[in-house]
């Protein structure tokens, strides 16, 4: 089954696997806070915890349309809206079922929609110091880190919490992570 970050949270915090997704699709992903407000706001359903069934409307003629919450709810995932649609379409609107499809079927998600990636034409590898993070104390359980960056003027600067100043021999030497631009 496929859970969302925001359910991920939610069962963190000791609600069950069900009523979590029941609360995202409810609130349609909206976020940590309004899910569990609608849990807490259900408490009492006698059905919060058994699985989540969505009601999809049934259509006589072909395939429906693909229910919007549903490619809402797949798009969350990672997935792009044409993939979601077509998903939904092969499983009768059916989302559970959508979702299992998807991952069961990746290498025909894409057979319709090659995306044509446009080359760029790389130019010199040349790249120059632009920031540097560095610890300040005598080991990693004590002390802190501090970032020197670059400006516009060529001068490097400390930023060591709400303090800012101008580095005049910034530790290059002594850094955890280099950061550089290319020009």
């Amino acid at each position: 089954a496929v859970v969302s970050t925001q359910s991920t949270g939610l069962m963190n915090m000791g609600f069950g696997f069900e009523s979590c997704r029941k609360a995202a699709y409810h609130t349609k992903n909206a976020g940590l806070e309004q899910a569990m407000e609608w849990i807490l706001t259900h408490m009492d359903d006698p059905d919060l915890n058994s699985p989540l069934v969505i009601e999809q409307p049934k259509s006589s003629s072909g395939p429906a349309a693909a229910d919007a919450e549903a490619i809402q709810m797949l798009c969350a995932m990672g997935f792009t809206e044409k993939q979601a649609e077509k998903a939904l379409q092969k499983c009768d609107n059916n989302l559970e079922r959508a979702a299992d499809w998807i991952f069961s079927h990746a290498d025909e998600l894409n057979e319709e929609e090659e995306e044509v990636i446009p080359t760029l034409p790389d130019g010199p590898g040349r790249y120059r110091l632009r920031a540097f993070i560095s610890h300040m104390g005598s080991s990693t359980a004590c002390g802190h880190y501090v970032c020197h960056i670059k400006d516009s003027q060529g001068r490097w600067v400390l930023y060591n919490d709400e303090k800012v100043a101008v580095s005049v021999t910034p530790p290059k030497d002594r850094a955890y992570m280099y950061l550089y631009e290319r020009y």
